[in-house]
């Protein structure tokens, strides 16, 4: 009988693993599409690099709003519910953007759909920390190489489909509504219940709070003390990976005179040594100490960042980009996973925290680097970055991370 039941528990264990894996994959999915019609999009709005830069800013600002409020509606819905609700919602979206005709409504698309990553980022995220514990292993780094492949598969498919003239309009209409029930199929093979924080106190979130719970949770989630060092500690790596999405397909196309498949082959170098590090991460990360993965990851990211921006040929910057990939590879999911086991508050509120700070950053990047390269060219605004990066390394000793037990 026992031997029956510690069966069914691997069983169920190893589906819910796949599970989430697959939630990672697909909301990527829908991002890498996006990655190599940028330049498209900049192109059809007739966009300067500075009016690009803002328009990218709209999404950083919905974010925001969905990362702020992501904890308490969350608890409302239960972990499962959130995903299975808000990642086909996230992909159906982003069909918007591929639609404006302005720049007044490119904004609008890219805000409203910066709420749904908020909202799916942190579900994601804190169901990926539960079935850690859950499950007795490390998951989250494995969780984010599945990120990764999902922006690289949706880069490189996106980049083919651009090779065919396909319009952005076209694209996303017949690609996005794909993604969403493939998103939903995935979520919907999360588990409904889980023992959680059990032997902690804590009450599992995959399953609705209780009315008078939901009423003592915070509408709006900021950190605490005890977690605002760690959640500032992953913003340079995460501005460099955000640099990457949102810029290197404008900076090959304009610097480099690179056809949309070079693009899309550019930023797949980045997103398959992300994907490849990531996915052997949790095997690193039971071997050293999470601060030293940290602070190697984070000159990583920092060496790689400054040669794509002063790269003088295509094969100088697929290099780079592989380089830089491996740097922000692992320090974001280490960070979650820290931020998840944190006392003091639920690991819903700490992620959605955690993320309501360093995601910001992520996407504020590229609007950044857009107004700098009107000043200085966009070459060295991407060279800027590399300070930004040394944050991480400074910071590297705030990753507590204990293995789960």
């Amino acid at each position: 009988m026992e031997r029956t039941h510690l069966m069914s528990q691997t069983i169920n264990n190893t589906k819910s693993m796949w599970a989430i894996f697959g939630v990672f994959f697909f909301e990527s999915l829908a991002i890498g599409q996006w990655i190599p019609r940028i330049p498209d999009i900049k192109a059809s709005l007739g966009l300067s690099d500075a009016e690009l830069g803002l328009a990218l800013l709209s999404m950083p600002l919905g974010t925001v709003i969905g990362l702020a409020v992501s904890g308490k509606i969350i608890e409302l819905l239960g972990l499962r519910g959130s995903c299975r609700l808000f990642l086909p919602l996230w992909s159906l979206l982003f069909i918007t953007p591929g639609l404006a005709q302005t720049m007044s409504q490119l904004m609008a698309a890219l805000a409203v759909s910066g709420v749904a990553i908020g909202l799916i980022e942190t579900a994601m995220n804190t169901e990926a920390a539960r079935l850690e514990t859950a499950c007795k292993k490390r998951l989250m780094s494995r969780c984010h190489g599945f990120w990764s492949i999902g922006t690289m598969v949706g880069a490189l498919s996106g980049g083919l489909i651009a090779q065919q003239g396909v319009s952005v309009a076209m694209h996303f209409i017949f690609v996005m509504p794909l993604i969403a029930i493939g998103g939903y199929y995935v979520a919907s093979a999360l588990p409904v219940l889980s023992s959680l924080n059990e032997s902690s106190g804590r009450a599992s979130s995959s399953a609705p709070l209780s009315s008078n719970e939901a009423a003592k949770s915070r509408l709006i989630t900021l950190p605490s003390k005890a977690l605002l060092l760690l959640c500032i500690m992953p913003l340079g790596v995460m501005m460099v990976e955000g640099a990457f999405i949102d810029w290197s397909a404008v900076f090959m196309r304009d610097i480099m005179s690179a056809s949309p498949l070079t693009i899309a082959i550019t930023y797949s170098f980045f997103s398959v040594v992300m994907a490849a590090v990531r996915l052997s991460g949790d095997a690193i990360s039971e071997r050293y100490q999470e601060s030293t993965i940290v602070r190697f990851s984070g000159i990583a990211a920092m060496i790689g960042i400054g040669m794509f921006a002063l790269a003088p040929s295509t094969l100088w910057a697929f290099a780079a980009a592989a380089l830089a990939g491996a740097g922000v590879a692992i320090v974001f999911p280490l960070a979650v996973t820290a931020a998840a086991n944190r006392p003091g508050r639920s690991p819903a509120e700490n992620v959605a925290a955690l993320n309501m700070i360093a995601f910001s950053a992520f996407l504020i990047a590229p609007p950044l680097i857009g107004f700098l390269s009107e000043l200085i060219d966009l070459r060295y605004a991407l060279l800027a970055l590399v300070p930004c990066a040394l944050l991480t390394v400074v910071l590297a000793r705030e990753v507590h991370v204990h293995p789960v037990t």
